[in-house]
């Protein structure tokens, strides 16, 4: 059976996930789910659970999900940090003491080398995910104000109409 993915109108040809559940991820900007990232796994699961339950109920169970990913990704970005900058401490040391070069030649050196490289490479993409993942609980933070301000709006329709009022046509 072939579904249509909403967010980018391709054709999904594998048993899709059910389509409450696709809803709720693309109103957060998840258009393709996959079954292999253990947070898409996790939002997938989250919102599975609260499928009874408001949208406002499904965003706060994503939100928590998000916040544990986070401090894994916060623990992985501080032990990325600190080898890099270990290594580049302890390698400009080393240079310094055995070649006698200057401790910014020997720190160019540390910062130019495979292991430095390798290691920054490490620590720009763990920032990255932590600020992706801080981004996406904006992301939730946004969804459930919009979700707050469409009840407050469709309350006061509904009062507006319980009176007796007829809106106005546009």
């Amino acid at each position: 059976m072939s579904a249509v993915d909403a967010g980018t109108g391709e054709v999904i040809d594998e048993p899709g996930l059910d389509p409450r559940i696709l809803r709720v991820l693309a109103s957060v900007g998840i258009h393709r789910p996959d079954r292999t990232d253990p947070l898409h796994v996790a939002l997938v699961n989250a919102i599975a659970r609260t499928l009874g339950g408001s949208y406002g109920a499904q965003l706060i169970a994503m939100r928590f999900e998000v916040a544990q990913f986070l401090r894994e990704a916060g623990a992985a970005y501080a032990t990325a940090k600190a080898k890099y900058e270990h290594h580049i401490a302890s390698t400009t040391v080393r240079e310094v003491a055995a070649h006698k070069t200057s401790r910014a030649l020997a720190q160019q050196m540390a910062e130019g080398s495979d292991d430095g490289h390798r290691l920054l490479l490490e620590l720009l993409v763990a920032e990255k995910r932590e600020q992706w993942l801080r981004k996406l609980l904006d992301t939730f933070a946004a969804a459930g104000d919009n979700h707050r301000t469409d009840r407050a709006d469709q309350r006061a329709a509904d009062q507006f109409q319980a009176h007796g009022h007829v809106p106005e046509q546009r």
